[in-house]
């Protein structure tokens, strides 16, 4: 249940290639339908329906797959909206370890707008779900092991934005405010709780940096900086650093007519090299 606990979906920060490529300081950044994941507060300053999907080869290790997908959409009463599907697997030998499943509903709206500044809000409603496979048993691979059941929890996020001349950005996001737990009796434990608190500034129309601290109960608080840069027109160019552990990304992402395609790489002091691919697809 532990290594379940350690990997859970939820727990994720960088959601999308541009968000791994920064380092996951981009807390407070401008991500379009990407906020479904990162802050839905952001779902306010968009009026498109558009589609986002990622893959992400972690650490390397072909045993780990991930993949996100979200579509943001508009509704004439409530406004911006998002549906979102965050799939995690791990599997060693051709045998389940564990599956781990999360759906939402998310929602942005302005609390306050005007010509110099606007306050957003959002909030997100996630159905996590985590299947376990087989334990060890007799032979140790799995094979005659028994059942370790599937879990479910239900978590709440809320974030805020805050923007000042389409210059400074300020966002702020609390993952599992409402302390969900999964599992059943003596194997209950508590999903993470993190919050997240970010800062983004734009010196002139080609630059944006960014800042962010990330602290979960019970552990150290990362410190992340990014970087986007326009080098062409429709091309970007991405960088970031984290703390806790030391590690340092960067990537790239290409805007053709109504697609954005991107490309992101992260590394790791002692593991891996972590990849993600994604793109967007909008529709005015």
């Amino acid at each position: 249940m532990s290594f379940g606990y350690s990997q859970v979906t939820n727990e994720h920060l960088y959601n999308g290639a541009s968000s791994l490529s920064m380092a996951g300081s981009d807390v407070a950044f401008k991500n379009a339908t990407w906020s479904i994941f990162i802050n839905p507060a952001g779902l306010a300053e968009e009026n498109v329906l558009s589609v986002v999907h990622s893959t992400e080869s972690i650490f390397g290790l072909s045993i780990f797959k991930h993949s996100q997908t979200g579509v943001g959409f508009s509704l004439p009463t409530i406004g911006k909206v998002g549906l979102s599907l965050d799939h995690f697997s791990a599997n060693y030998q051709g045998r389940s370890i564990s599956e781990e499943t999360s759906m939402g509903f998310h929602h942005g709206l302005a609390l306050q707008k005007d010509n110099n500044s606007t306050l957003l809000f959002g909030y997100s409603i996630r159905l996590q779900r985590l299947a376990l496979g087989l334990s060890a048993g007799n032979t140790g691979d799995g094979s005659d092991g028994i059942d370790l059941g599937t879990h479910s929890s239900l978590g709440m996020d809320i974030g805020f934005l805050a923007t000042l001349r389409d210059r400074f950005r300020f966002g702020s996001m609390v993952y599992n405010i409402n302390q969900p737990q999964i599992g059943a009796s003596s194997s209950t434990v508590d999903l993470p709780r993190r919050l997240r608190l970010g800062i983004a500034y734009s010196p002139y129309d080609l630059v944006w940096t960014t800042m962010g601290l990330s602290r979960s109960v019970g552990h150290l608080s990362q410190i992340s900086s990014g970087m986007r840069y326009e080098i062409l027109d429709g091309v970007y160019l991405r960088s970031g650093i984290q703390t806790n552990p030391n590690r340092f990304g960067s990537g790239m992402s290409y805007n053709w007519r109504k697609f954005t395609f991107t490309y992101g790489f992260l590394t790791h002091p002692i593991l891996g090299l972590t990849q993600q691919f994604s793109f967007e697809f909008t529709r005015l």
